[in-house]
């Protein structure tokens, strides 16, 4: 425990907090004269037997060394009792400089860093949301069905013009030193842009293999509106057209679907799926509803600026972690200013919220639903094939947990403001609502399938 410890304690700014601290000379060197008896126990020095080696020799082989220990121990423990003082939660790691640490002197530094802010949280009681009601119907499982019979098609080279619906592989050139290979696409009429420039990936839209054609891009990196549209070619190497399996039990079979009832079994399957997608979307369609009114009705003026910067450096690197997936290229380019400041927008919002959400976790005194932890982990493994070894993982690995744990408390915390607010429901169709094109996952399905 350290005594007579001095403490002083500076705002800088609204948020951030600068402390002084000295730690007197005698507390060091009560601890430094401990471990160098503890080392003359341990130590093996020629010329002298195990055990007694004298303090001044121990001192002389490891004095600096130990000193150096005793520092770093107390900066640590000194800097948590300077904290706990003074009833300060730093929003992160706080920043240590300024040290003085000469033998003979007392322990002087300063500890610089942000406190979190007074955060309250009026409710949100008055409030209405739309609430949608979808009912799967067997049209929408024939949809679904199709697109996985699609998805399973055998593609066969044809010799004619590219068309809707055809798969054309082709090399792209911008410029010597960006130079795309062998990029697949499955033709669509909603690929086709309403305007004349820029005409992109539409001009394979009746193109023949061997083809060289010219086109034009946007490019959303330039700021410039001259220097937006880019010049590209694209040489056409194959055209295919898909070859749709019969839907029939051979193809359920193929599915995985192995017990009786064939295609029956694997409508049934399909529309498991399609429910579970749908909870989920309508769930989260809710949730970012309820966010929207909590952010807009609770203000906070000012932010932890390490929490933001933390919070847009994350969403940084996924960012470029996906643009190096989707791209060969493996530098990574700069990001435009229009995406960083979009970044910045909703690292702004993240923070915001999840200071809204812890205090909404101490005041409702929120505690951790473990059978919700257990049954996301439940849903994780459903995914794959080999569910154990896959909740085996997750239950051994620290980091994925600590993200499920925050995901349930979040969600626990969605459900407190979703008593709170009233309801408009409104029918819709599953199509309308999973914007079939962008949401069906086909193969997560195939997997929860197989």
């Amino acid at each position: 425990m350290i005594t007579d410890m001095q403490v002083a304690v500076e705002s800088v700014g609204l948020l951030g907090r600068r402390l002084n601290v000295v730690v007197p000379f005698a507390q060091l060197e009560q601890m430094r004269k401990q471990k160098l008896a503890e080392l003359g126990k341990k130590a093996v020095i020629d010329g002298f037997r195990p055990g007694k080696v004298p303090v001044r020799v121990i001192e002389r082989f490891y004095g600096g060394s130990v000193w150096e220990e005793v520092i770093q121990k107390f900066l640590q423990t000194s800097l948590f009792a300077a904290l706990e003082q003074n009833s300060l939660s730093p929003a992160g790691e706080p920043s240590i400089d300024s040290i003085k640490a000469e033998p003979g002197n007392d322990l002087e530094y300063t500890a610089i860093f942000e406190v979190y802010p007074q955060v309250s949280v009026s409710s949100l009681k008055g409030v209405t949301l739309e609430k949608l009601q979808v009912n799967i119907t067997e049209a929408d499982v024939d949809l679904v069905l199709e697109q996985v019979r699609y998805q399973h098609a055998d593609w066969i080279e044809v010799p004619r013009k590219a068309q809707h619906g055809d798969k054309v592989c082709f090399d792209i050139i911008f410029s010597e030193k960006e130079i795309k290979k062998d990029i697949t696409l499955i033709l669509k009429e909603s690929d086709i842009p309403k305007g004349e420039v820029p005409k992109g990936l539409s001009v394979l839209f009746g193109s023949t293999v061997g083809e060289v054609l010219s086109t034009l891009f946007i490019n959303d990196e330039k700021a410039s509106a001259s220097d937006q549209v880019i010049a590209a070619m694209i040489t056409v190497k194959k055209v295919a057209e898909p070859r749709l399996a019969e839907l029939d039990d051979a193809f359920a079979n193929r599915l995985g679907v192995q017990e009786e009832g064939g295609m029956e079994a694997l409508r049934i399957q399909i529309r498991q799926f399609m429910q579970a997608d749908l909870d989920r979307t309508l769930r989260e369609r809710l949730k970012k509803q309820v966010i929207e009114q909590l952010l807009a009705k609770n203000s906070i003026d000012t932010l932890p600026q390490i929490l933001l910067d933390r919070e847009f450096q994350h969403l940084k690197s996924v960012l470029q972690e996906q643009a190096r997936r989707q791209s060969s290229n493996t530098t990574t380019e700069p990001l435009p200013e229009g995406t960083i400041k979009e970044l910045q927008q909703e690292a702004e919002r993240r923070v915001k919220f999840g200071l809204l959400c812890d205090t909404i976790i101490k005041q409702r005194q929120l505690q951790m639903d473990e059978s919700r932890v257990q049954q996301k982990i439940e849903q994780l493994g459903n995914f794959y094939q080999q569910e154990q070894v896959v909740r085996d993982k997750i239950y051994s690995d620290k980091n994925i947990l600590r993200g499920l744990h925050a995901q349930v408390l979040e969600d626990q915390v969605i459900d407190e403001l979703l008593q709170q607010v009233e309801f408009i429901e409104r029918s819709a169709d599953y199509v309308e609502v999973m914007g079939f094109d962008q949401k069906i996952k086909v193969k997560c399905m195939e997997e929860v399938i197989a």
